[in-house]
């Protein structure tokens, strides 16, 4: 019982860590609401240059319609999702084990930092931990036997997982290679189950059809243009610090233990009551769910190698969930008083690092807004270069202001992703100043928010604040930009006529 009541604080606190986010949406978030906020079909051409599948935003519209738009209100519906996952990864590692483990596997869950992060942010990826769960189950409940209910939730599930991200059809294909291996076995009853998994899969991609055009789009013109295509050694050193809750020695120590944990569940059996670490795990679930995950994410790295798109820590998402299951494994593989030491640990130094993560804000457009707020007459020009930092923008300043995202000048809702690299690089900034300062005229100021040193644009928001200053009568530093304490940093200048 105590050792339910300490695992039960540690999923009390994880659950409340998922609420909150005292910092206004980034970049990404930002984009989210906006393409969340527009009907259908706005959403849907907007997809077109954004370059995500559509299932996400769609549920997101749902919510924002019935709860509101407020930052609160957007990043509760990943909240919710993840406290679903909780439940989830409970139900399903009793099913396939004993309550102990799916004990450690939850309290493993509920502290991670990596989950705890995506569970605070409007985006997908809380989304994909629930979606990845529900599939290692349908899947796993599936092969066991493969009866029309349980081959319906295999459908259900890859539809929705292409639909959610990209990258599931990296999952997918090496499920698929696994299936079509199977297919050649000498076992008459794995061939036949292997044909129906086969089968369910197919059904769910079906409805992929009906997106190819836009996929296709998406795939010849927006891509990644924000970060260079990976390196192998990147790519492992990008998912683990997202694993330990970014960068920092506490976020270094939870990576590390997490790993020792994974490998503890990976490469250990029972043996005459000891652990006996000189193998792969006697479970088969265990050696797929892993096998597979790795097999993803190696898929994927190699194609984002080789197309020249990049990787960001939050793709590790695809081997997250059997990782973990391998942690609960390894922790339930210790004695019970020693396994619940060391999740205590995990637990504490996952706090730290999510604490410290918290206290460096995603954003430093709020502070940018709230002096422009205040300060700003009505009819002031506010342009943000790049055009990355007005999504945040938007949502944060008073419809006073005229708002201008460099280079296209257009209010900035969104970023349009469609051939961003050959849009940036064929802009004249010295055209781009004369237009602004011609719009501002003589009656009203310019506020600059800018920043150096996004992918695309080199220079270019610095050789704009110089042009702008040239054409100014005055020009003051408002507010620098502070990459230590936020993701997002950016400078504040104001010009006058």
């Amino acid at each position: 019982m105590p050792a339910r009541l300490l695992v039960g604080l540690i999923v009390l606190v994880g659950v409340i860590l998922r609420f909150y986010a005292g910092t206004p949406l980034w970049l990404d978030e930002a984009i989210s609401a906006a393409l969340a906020s527009e009907g259908l079909a706005e959403l849907f051409e907007g997809l077109r240059h954004d370059g995500h599948p559509p299932f996400y935003y769609l549920l997101l519209m749902g919510w924002t319609k019935i709860f509101g738009g407020s930052d609160e209100a957007v990043r509760a519906l990943s909240g919710v999702i993840s406290v679903l996952s909780l439940v989830a990864a409970g139900f399903l590692l009793r099913k396939a084990e004993d309550r102990w483990t799916a004990l450690m596997m939850v309290g493993v869950l509920a502290s991670s930092p990596f989950a705890i992060r995506y569970a605070t942010e409007v985006r997908m990826y809380a989304l994909l931990v629930f979606l990845l769960l529900l599939g290692h189950g349908a899947f796993g409940f599936a092969w066991i036997e493969p009866t029309r209910r349980r081959l319906a939730g295999v459908v259900a599930v890859t539809t929705a997982l292409i639909y959610t991200h990209y990258w599931s059809l990296f999952l997918l294909a090496v499920l698929g290679a696994g299936l079509v291996f199977l297919l050649l076995a000498k076992d008459l009853n794995n061939r036949k189950k292997a044909r129906r998994l086969l089968l369910a899969m197919g059904l769910g991609a079906l409805p992929f059809l009906l997106w190819l055009p836009t996929f296709f789009t998406q795939l010849a013109h927006t891509g990644t243009p924000w970060s260079p295509a990976p390196r192998p050694s990147v790519v492992a050193a990008l998912a683990l610090e997202a694993y330990g809750g970014g960068r920092g020695s506490e976020a270094l120590l939870v990576a590390v233990l997490f790993i020792v944990l994974v490998s503890l569940g990976v490469w250990s059996r029972p043996f005459n009551g000891q652990v006996l670490v000189l193998g792969l795990t006697d479970l088969l679930w265990l050696r797929v769910a892993v096998g597979v995950g790795v097999a993803t994410m190696g898929l994927g790295m190699t194609v984002s190698l080789l197309m020249g798109s990049a990787f960001q820590g939050r793709y590790a998402v695809f081997a997250f969930v059997p990782l973990v299951a391998a942690a609960g494994v390894g922790l339930a593989r210790l004695p019970r008083h020693y396994g619940l030491a060391v999740l205590v640990a995990l637990a504490l130094l996952s706090g730290v690092s999510v604490a410290r993560e918290l206290s460096r804000d995603r954003t430093q457009l709020g502070e940018v807004a709230q002096l422009i707020n205040q300060e700003g007459q009505p009819g002031d020009l506010v342009v943000f270069c790049p055009d990355q930092l007005a999504p945040a923008g938007n949502r944060l300043l008073g419809e006073s202001f005229e708002l201008l995202a460099y280079p296209t000048l257009d209010t900035g809702k969104t970023v349009n992703w469609s051939d961003y690299a050959k849009r940036n690089a064929a802009t004249e900034v010295g055209e781009k100043a004369d237009e602004i300062l011609a719009m501002a005229g003589a009656n009203h100021g310019i506020w600059l928010v800018w920043v150096d040193g996004y992918a695309t644009f080199g220079s270019q928001c610095g050789q704009l604040h110089r042009a702008l200053a040239e054409g100014s009568s005055e020009s003051g530093r408002m507010i620098n930009a502070d990459g230590d304490r936020f993701y997002n940093s950016a400078n504040l200048t104001r010009f006058g006529g």
